[in-house]
C-alpha cells in the first residue's frame, strides 16, 4: 500500500446508525410506506419510505432540533454507508421531507403504524393478550395556529412533561404485556385522556379482531373508568383500570377494608430482587355498579405508604395551622356570660376532634371599667365594671390512630375488571396486569424532550400531525432495543455493568445507544471495515441486539 492509498482511507463515526437502520428494516417502515402512499418510483430518486426512515433514525440518533438534517447526515457520511445508488445527502433535505411528510398524510397514518408495529410483533414471535395504554404531550417550540374544530390542533393543554409554558400536541399509544407498542394516535393538545381512553379501546377491538387477536384485556388507568357513562362505553370489552375516587363506593370499601377483611398476602410482583420492592396483599370479590357486575380488587401496598406518608404530613402541618387560626380568632371574642364561651367552644372542639386532633380548652375573665364621663377620672367619679368571658384553645397532636387510618386510606386503591375468570385470572393477576402499566408510562420517557421542528415543517399542519406520527415509530424502535438487550440478559443470565460498577438487567434505551455512539468504521475502495480494537463492550451490546459485528461492514440499501 502506497502513501496514496493511505490518503484514501476515512475513519468516521458510524455511531448506532446501522443498528437503527436493521430495526427499521426489520419493521419494514420502508416498505410499508412505500406500499400505502401515493407515489412514482419512475419520477423519484428518494422513495418516501427510506425517507421516513432516515427521520426516524435522525431523531433518534440525533435527539436534536429537527432542521439543517442535510448538514447532520454530510457530517455522518451517510454516502459510505449506502449500497449502490446515485442518492447524495444534498438530496436528504428539509423540502424532501416535508414532501414525504405530506405523502404520509395522505394515508391512514392510524392504521400505517399499527401495521408496522404489527410487522415488529410477528418478526420476533410475539403475541398480544393483554393491552395497556396511555397518552403523553409532546412540547413544541414555536407559533402554531389552528382551527379549534379541526381533529388535530397544536395548542396548550395539560403538559405531562411539565412545559405549560410551550404549546403541545398529545400522542396516544398502546402496548401489548411485554411493553412493546401495537397502537399508536395523534391527538390534539388539549384532548383528555377520559376522552380518549374509552373510544381508543373500541376502535382497537375492532381493528385487532380483524388481524385475528382476540380475547385482549385491555389495560388503562383511573381516566379509563372516571364516570358512568365512561363504563357503560366499555360494555362487552374485557378491561382492567383503576376506580378513581369520585366513585363514592371507592371509599365506602376501604373503610370497610380499614374495620377489617380477609386480606390475600401476594407479596412483591417485581422481577427486581431489591430488598424494597413493593409488596401487596389484596381483597376481592363482586359488586353491581350502574346495573352491572364486576369484579373488583381491593390493593393494599406498603410502597404507597412511603410515597403518601410526607404528603399527609404536610396536609396534617396545614390543617393543624388552620385550626390554631380558627381558635386565635375565637380567643378574641368576647362573651358576656361563661355559659355563652362554653357553648362555642363546645362547637370548635367538636370540629377539631372529628378531624382527630387534640384539643384543650380554658375559660379567661377579663374585667374592664368604664366612667360615666370624658377625660381623667376624678376620686369621685362613678365608674360601671364589666366582666368579659375568654375561650382560649390549643390544639394538640393529630391522634396516632388517624394518622394511621389516613396512611391505610393513601395506600389503599380499588380495581374494577370486567374478567370474570377468577381461575385463568385470580385476583393477583389482575393485580399484575394493572401494574404492567407502568410499562408503557416507561416507553413514553424517550421522547419527552421538547421539539423544535423548524420553519419548514411549519408550512402545513399536516406535516406536523405527520410528523407526530413518526414519533410513534421511533418509540416502536427503541422499544425493541431495550426488548431484544433484556429477553438476551434474562436468558443469559448475564448483565450490563454500568458506569458506576452496578449490574444491571434492564438497561434504557439511553444506555444503549450510548454503548454505541463511539463506533469507528473504517472506509476504504468503496468497502467498510470494522477496525480490530473496536470495544468488547461494544461488541456484547451487539451480541444481545441480535446483531453480528457485520451489521457495520454491510452497506444499506436504500428501498424503493
Amino acid at each position: 500500500m502506497d502513501i496514496n492509498d493511505v490518503k484514501n482511507i476515512v475513519a468516521y463515526n458510524a455511531s448506532s446508525i446501522p443498528v437503527l437502520f436493521e430495526m427499521c428494516r426489520i419493521a419494514k417502515i420502508a416498505e410499508t410506506v412505500n406500499d400505502m402512499v401515493e407515489w412514482r418510483p419512475d419520477n423519484s430518486q428518494i422513495s418516501p419510505g427510506f425517507l421516513i426512515e432516515v427521520l426516524v433514525v435522525t431523531i433518534m440518533h440525533r435527539r436534536q432540533p429537527l432542521w439543517k438534517i442535510e448538514e447532520y447526515w454530510r457530517k455522518q457520511k451517510l454516502e459510505y454507508m449506502l449500497e449502490g445508488s446515485d442518492i447524495t445527502v444534498e438530496q436528504l433535505n428539509d423540502d424532501a421531507f416535508a414532501r414525504a411528510l405530506d405523502k404520509l398524510h395522505t394515508v391512514n397514518m392510524k392504521e400505517l403504524v399499527s401495521r408496522i408495529c404489527l410487522n415488529m410483533l410477528k418478526a420476533h414471535n410475539l403475541t398480544i393478550e393483554s393491552l395497556h395504554l396511555d397518552t403523553t404531550s409532546i412540547s413544541v417550540e414555536g407559533m402554531y395556529e389552528g382551527d379549534e374544530d379541526d381533529d388535530f390542533i397544536i395548542c396548550y393543554g395539560y403538559s405531562k412533561d411539565n412545559r405549560p409554558d410551550l404549546k403541545q400536541f398529545k400522542i396516544g399509544a398502546a402496548v401489548q404485556q411485554s411493553g412493546l407498542p401495537v397502537m399508536g394516535q395523534l391527538l390534539s393538545g388539549n384532548k383528555s385522556d377520559r376522552e380518549w381512553n374509552p373510544e381508543a379501546i373500541k376502535e382497537m377491538k375492532v381493528f385487532f379482531e380483524g388481524q385475528q387477536y382476540r380475547d385482549i384485556i385491555f389495560v388503562g388507568d383511573s381516566a379509563t373508568v372516571s364516570s358512568y357513562e365512561s363504563l357503560r362505553q366499555l360494555e362487552g370489552l374485557r378491561f382492567i383500570s383503576r376506580l378513581p375516587e369520585n366513585f363514592s363506593c371507592v371509599s365506602e370499601w376501604k373503610e370497610k377494608a380499614w374495620q377489617g377483611v380477609n386480606w390475600e398476602e401476594v407479596g412483591t410482583l417485581s422481577e427486581s430482587s431489591r430488598k424494597d420492592a413493593a409488596e401487596y396483599r389484596i381483597y376481592e370479590f363482586v359488586e353491581v355498579i350502574d346495573g352491572k357486575p364486576y369484579r373488583f380488587v381491593l390493593v393494599h401496598t406498603n410502597s404507597l405508604r412511603e410515597q403518601k406518608i410526607k404528603t399527609l404530613q404536610k396536609r396534617w402541618e396545614k390543617e393543624k395551622r388552620e385550626l390554631e387560626k380558627e381558635a386565635k380568632s375565637i380567643g378574641k371574642r368576647a362573651f358576656a356570660c361563661v355559659e355563652d364561651a362554653l357553648r362555642e367552644s363546645a362547637v370548635f372542639m367538636e370540629k377539631v376532634k372529628s378531624m382527630h386532633y387534640n384539643v384543650e380548652a380554658h375559660i379567661e375573665e377579663e374585667v374592664t371599667r368604664r366612667y360615666n364621663r370624658r377625660g381623667r377620672p376624678g376620686t369621685e367619679d362613678r365608674y360601671e365594671e364589666t366582666v368579659s368571658y375568654y375561650v382560649k384553645h390549643t390544639i394538640g397532636e393529630r391522634d396516632d390512630m388517624a394518622c394511621e387510618k389516613d396512611l391505610f386510606m393513601e395506600s389503599t386503591f380499588v380495581l374494577i375488571t370486567s374478567v370474570m375468570d377468577r381461575e385463568k385470572y385470580p385476583g393477583w393477576r389482575i393485580l399484575a396486569e394493572y401494574k404492567g402499566q407502568s410499562s408503557i408510562e416507561q416507553a413514553f420517557k424517550f421522547s419527552k424532550s421538547p421539539v423544535y421542528l423548524g420553519p419548514v415543517y411549519l408550512k402545513r399542519p399536516e406535516r406536523v400531525e405527520a410528523l407526530g406520527y413518526v414519533f410513534i415509530l421511533v418509540l416502536l424502535i427503541a422499544s425493541y432495543l431495550e426488548y431484544r438487550v433484556r429477553k438476551a440478559l434474562r436468558e443469559r443470565g448475564e448483565y450490563y455493568i454500568q458506569p458506576n460498577g452496578q449490574k444491571s438487567t434492564r438497561p434504557s434505551v439511553r444506555t444503549i445507544l450510548e454503548v454505541l455512539e463511539t463506533v469507528l468504521v473504517i472506509y476504504f475502495n468503496g468497502d467498510l471495515y470494522l477496525p480490530n480494537d473496536t470495544s468488547p463492550k461494544i461488541l456484547k451490546m451487539l451480541e444481545w441486539l441480535g446483531f453480528s459485528p457485520d451489521i457495520y461492514t454491510k452497506k444499506i440499501n436504500p428501498i424503493f
